[in-house]
């Protein structure tokens, strides 16, 4: 699986709101996000910003994700409201997955207006999902070291893992522990939050009908879109990781271009090597 086509550079820094906010998706990640994603982009919200968007779309949006965790987690900088976000996300019409997710409290007060979906699925089934599809991979030492030299080396998708070992350590307080009740909790939260008539918990599996329902959206004429299942997802973060490793290792071949003809130069010139 190759993730090099379609990555961008944007700054989300310079950019402003460009269509309205109206749909937060606010259900954790492996809860059918992806597929929520791919049916509301049917359904005309364009774009639905997924986690997928911060880690193979546009890398660079990690790093203002970390600057959103470092005000949220660590009391370091200015929280995120809705100016913040009109940046971050005012070229989408709808957000779904982690990060975005990390932030429900945040949205729903930057975006009042918006409707809410919580995806959920059983949480010992949802947990066993996050393990065996994300954290075996992200906490991989192959991974590890491939995020070191990606820093080292400045290549685009450098803060990819920091954030999303942010969202794994800090907002679920250390997955593999308090994975479940950070579930619960997160689910309580936004529920506690949201008036009843603008909240639709929902399932996949249900397909378009209640989806549609509550958007008032005519069910469109085509399956409810499928996938993402825990093989795929594992293959796209291995991907990932072997597309940083081979942008670090061009990144090197190209340090070593430059300074092996200099080192010869200087070697002739001032015989640094004796020889």
């Amino acid at each position: 699986m190759s993730i090099a086509t379609g990555v961008s550079n944007v700054d989300r820094i310079q950019c402003s709101r460009v269509v309205p906010m109206r749909l937060l998706a606010l259900g954790l990640s492996r809860t059918g996000t992806n597929s929520l994603r791919t049916a509301l982009e049917i359904l005309g919200y364009n774009q639905t910003y997924h986690g997928y968007s911060a880690a193979f779309e546009n890398p660079r949006d990690c790093d203002m994700w970390l600057q959103a965790m470092s005000a949220k987690f660590d009391k370091r900088g200015k929280r995120f409201g809705r100016a913040e976000f009109d940046q971050l996300l005012g070229h989408c019409q709808a957000v779904t997955d982690v990060p975005a997710v990390c932030f429900a409290q945040e949205l729903i007060e930057a975006y009042p207006e918006a409707q809410v979906i919580l995806t959920w699925r059983d949480v010992d089934v949802w947990y066993e999902s996050v393990i065996n599809a994300i954290i075996t991979h992200v906490y991989s030492p192959w991974a590890g070291v491939v995020s070191i030299l990606a820093i080292i080396f400045r290549s685009s998708g450098r803060w990819s893992r920091p954030m999303f070992r942010r969202v794994w350590e800090d907002y679920f307080e250390g997955f593999r522990l308090n994975g479940k009740r950070r579930y619960k909790e997160h689910y309580e939260l936004v529920e506690s939050l949201v008036p009843v008539n603008n909240l639709l918990y929902y399932q996949v599996q249900e397909g378009w009908e209640p989806l549609c329902r509550f958007l008032n959206q005519p069910i469109p004429d085509v399956p409810f879109p499928k996938g993402n299942e825990v093989a795929e997802t594992s293959a796209r973060i291995k991907a990932l990781v072997k597309y940083e490793a081979a942008q670090a290792g061009w990144r090197l071949l190209y340090i070593m271009a430059l300074f092996v003809p200099l080192a010869a130069v200087l070697n002739f010139q001032y015989g640094f090597w004796g020889v």
